[in-house]
């Protein structure tokens, strides 16, 4: 439907995604919503109980909503676009009062070159650009999340310069804090890069590289003065986070960090209906009263398979893969399937350094984050191209040497059954 009026030139038109102008060339708004409903069993071994409490003995099962997003988007005088995206989901296993998950303005009068200033995930990734609507499982990988997690993710303030082709991806940014972040004195500030490139393409296939990199030139500083420590922590959910105690399996611990640095590199691509994705990081910590740097790693791969014959689609504007179309709607009426996706991954995250060994202290300088090994295998409903069902299963295997007697390791493993109903317009 679209109503116009002479003296006005107002135009309103209604479809998937309702547009609101003041003229067809000035200003655009869309309105965009993403829900995600997570339900999650975690599967605990009766020995887990006895662990400390901050290494999980309870994780808690049940449901919450993971993301709410209610936001506006468009363009305005052929050269601007802007975003306000607001979420009132959560990822500790409990959902929040609403916050800012975008916002900002870019100017795009210099294509394939746009100005972006505000607060938004900045690019820090190809496993990073995936839209959360397009994710093949709940969480991203937990390697790819903590360079996400240090200086980009969302809502994080940021200026950026992209470039963005057909065939090559770019971005810079620079960083501060989120929004909403606690009290500091000093935000951090970092630099965020990443270039991508499509290595090979035809009919069937698309083969993209992606390599990224994260410098934080300083940290946020927790007090006044001169001295103030400038904390960072590297840590990672078991890559589902319905459990609302927000326990964290790995971590480095609170470091206080001069400069930190960050690397990725990663590869996707689709043949026909089959998907396969693959990343190793590096992260590199210079604490600032520590004779010696920290190093720490972590790699993911990924696959699926399309079973009803659709594929991934490339995107150009974010160097990414998206979920596939259903070429039929399932309906009662045409009797269509929608598109059906088997997926399955394994990623290994690393955030020992110098443990030593079980029963004794740490060495001097050491760090022992601990060590998480995920596999999981998926299945995606797509009944069409609002709605999304996902169901996952994983078996998590944390290895960690804890700082005191008993716990001469506080690692455990278990099972998690998970799903999802999600609706996107």
């Amino acid at each position: 439907m679209r109503i116009a009026t002479a003296a006005g030139a107002l135009a309103i038109g209604i479809a998937a995604t309702p547009a609101f102008a003041e003229s067809a060339e000035d200003i655009t708004v869309k309105i965009r919503g993403l829900g995600q409903f997570d339900v999650a069993d975690y599967l605990q071994s009766g020995i887990a109980r006895f662990l400390p409490a901050a290494n999980g003995p309870d994780l808690s099962s049940g449901a919450n909503f993971r993301r709410a997003y209610i936001g506006v988007q468009g363009n305005a005088f052929s050269v601007w676009s802007y975003n306000l995206n607001f979420d009132f989901g959560g990822s500790g296993g409990t959902e929040k009062d609403g916050h800012i998950q975008s916002a900002y303005i870019q100017y795009d009068g210099l294509a394939p070159f746009t100005f972006r200033i505000g607060a938004y995930p900045p690019p820090a990734g190809l496993e990073d650009s995936t839209s959360p609507q397009d994710t093949l499982f709940l969480e991203r990988t937990a390697p790819s999340d903590i360079l996400r997690n240090t200086a980009a993710g969302d809502g994080r303030d940021a200026a950026s310069i992209i470039y963005a082709s057909e065939r090559f991806f770019g971005a810079i940014s620079f960083t501060g804090g989120k929004v909403g972040d606690g009290v500091t004195f000093d935000e951090q500030q970092a630099l965020v890069g990443r270039v991508s490139g499509v290595a090979y393409r035809d009919a069937d296939t698309n083969i993209v590289l992606s390599g990224s990199i994260t410098h934080v030139l300083r940290g946020a500083e927790s007090a006044a003065g001169p001295g103030s420590p400038r904390l960072l922590t590297l840590s990672a959910a078991p890559e589902l986070t319905v459990d609302a105690t927000g326990t964290k399996l790995v971590s480095t611990g609170a470091l206080d960090a001069g400069t930190a640095t960050e690397w990725g590199a990663e590869t996707g691509g689709n043949w026909k209906s089959l998907y396969a994705q693959a990343g190793y990081f590096g992260y590199r910590i210079d604490p600032r009263t520590a004779a010696r740097n920290l190093a720490f790693h972590g790699w993911y791969a990924q696959a699926s398979w399309v079973l009803t014959g659709e594929r991934r689609r490339y995107n150009k504007s974010t160097a990414a893969f998206a979920s596939p179309k259903p070429e039929k709607n399932a309906t009662l009426e045409n009797g269509g399937m929608g598109a059906w996706e088997l997926a399955a991954r394994y990623s290994d995250l690393d955030l020992d350094d110098r443990a030593g060994i079980a029963g004794a202290a740490a060495p001097a300088g050491g760090v022992r984050g601990g060590e998480q090994k995920i596999w999981t295998i998926g299945l995606n409903w797509y009944p069409d191209s609002v709605f999304k069902f996902m169901f996952d299963y994983q078996h998590v295997d944390v290895s960690r040497l804890g700082n005191a007697t008993p716990f001469a390791n506080v690692g455990q493993q278990f099972n998690a059954l998970s799903a999802r109903a999600q609706i996107s317009f």
